[in-house]
């Protein structure tokens, strides 16, 4: 992963402003702060060496985004972030990182070629902001994938729109292998898009639009690796060569009502397999889907909006006689005073894991983007 340094980050910010004041012409450039703070209340099996309940404060996420379009057909992306600053439940960066850095060349509307360090192209809920999620976080079932940089991995993707459809075609060089596993074959990442209502063209998108439009979306993804190496495995099969697959059938949803309120559909269907190289090893399967939805409140609550979400996530984990049947079913609500600016969201989460584990976890999030 990279690291740059604290300094570094700070001559990057303050050249950044002039940059953006000196624009002129058709260049346009663009910095934005981001910060998520935690509480968190985890169940004693939370965290492994520790027991009973764990309360935690912590920087959830601190980031700092400058873009810019130079020139017309070309813009380019660089963020600069620090995770879990202070964290006993979560891992910490430890440093800040670089999380984004790529280019765009934008050809034409059904044609962009990017390049760098950026999200792999699979599951919405993944090329969302961890900002603009519908609840405090994403769920547990998005995660199960590998990746370099959370969900981003360096590398090419051509993509585009052609009316309705959005299409991405991806090529990484699974770049968390570079040090353990050369031989490790280059990453393949594929989604296919369509959307009925409004048209979502961008290369992001949000957990909810709050109302202000109408939305339905049904997707495709396919991620595959071979020869690959997983830090994320049981440690008995890290350093185990596997052939990986993932697939998912995904749909987003989001309707307008009366006086300004709206319902949120989310949900995915999500298969993985890791076929390991030595034969005498069983195959591991992760199978599973999740489902989210809210309802945004009519009108504002004094000077914000009120939104309620809940969420399910129900899947299996198999590797030969290992049968694990893993939920996940969180509630929550949010206080929206400036959108996905300013706003303060609260989830509850009771986890099962048969037959090993069963614990609760309570968060408590503020955020601030200026």
């Amino acid at each position: 992963m990279r690291a740059v340094s604290c300094a570094g980050a700070f001559v990057i910010l303050g050249l950044a402003f002039p940059l953006a004041a000196a624009a002129q012409d058709q260049a346009k450039y663009q910095i934005e702060a981001r910060l998520m703070v935690w509480a968190d209340v985890s169940g004693r099996q939370s965290v492994a060496d520790q027991t009973g309940t764990i309360t935690d404060f912590l920087v959830r996420r601190a980031r700092l985004v400058i873009q810019g379009t130079p020139v017309k057909a070309i813009s380019f992306s660089l963020q600069l972030g620090e995770d879990n600053l202070g964290a006993k439940v979560l891992t910490p960066d430890g440093s800040i990182r670089i999380k984004d850095a790529y280019v765009t060349y934008r050809a034409n509307h059904a044609l962009q070629l990017t390049a760098g360090q950026f999200k792999v192209p699979f599951l919405r809920i993944n090329l969302e902001s961890g900002f603009n999620q519908l609840l405090v976080d994403r769920g547990t079932l998005p995660s199960l994938r590998p990746a370099r940089e959370g969900s981003r991995d360096l590398g090419f993707m051509a993509w585009g729109n052609a009316d309705r459809f959005q299409y991405r075609a991806a090529f990484f060089d699974g770049s968390d292998q570079e040090a353990r596993n050369t031989r490790s074959s280059v990453r393949m990442s594929t989604r296919l898009a369509y959307n009925w209502f409004a048209k979502e063209t961008g290369v992001g998108y949000t957990g909810t639009y709050l109302g202000s439009t109408r939305v339905l979306q049904i997707a495709g993804n396919v991620d595959v690796q071979n020869h690959r190496l997983d830090l994320r495995d049981q440690s008995a099969f890290q350093a185990r060569p596997r052939d990986y697959r993932a697939y998912a059938v995904e749909g987003f949803f989001e309707q307008p009502l009366a006086r300004s309120a709206a319902v949120t559909i989310d949900g995915a269907w999500f298969h993985r397999s890791d076929d390991y190289l030595d034969a005498g090893l069983a195959q591991r399967t992760q199978q599973g889907y999740y489902a989210q939805a809210a309802y945004l409140l009519p009108g504002r609550v004094g000077p914000g909006r009120v939104q309620f979400a809940v969420r399910q996530e129900d899947w299996t984990d198999e590797r030969g006689a290992r049968h694990l049947d893993i939920t996940r079913t969180t509630g929550g609500a949010a206080y929206y005073l400036k959108g996905h600016a300013q706003k303060a969201q609260a989830d509850f989460t009771h986890k099962r894991e048969t037959p090993e584990i069963t614990n609760d976890e309570f968060r408590l999030s503020l955020v601030l983007v200026f």
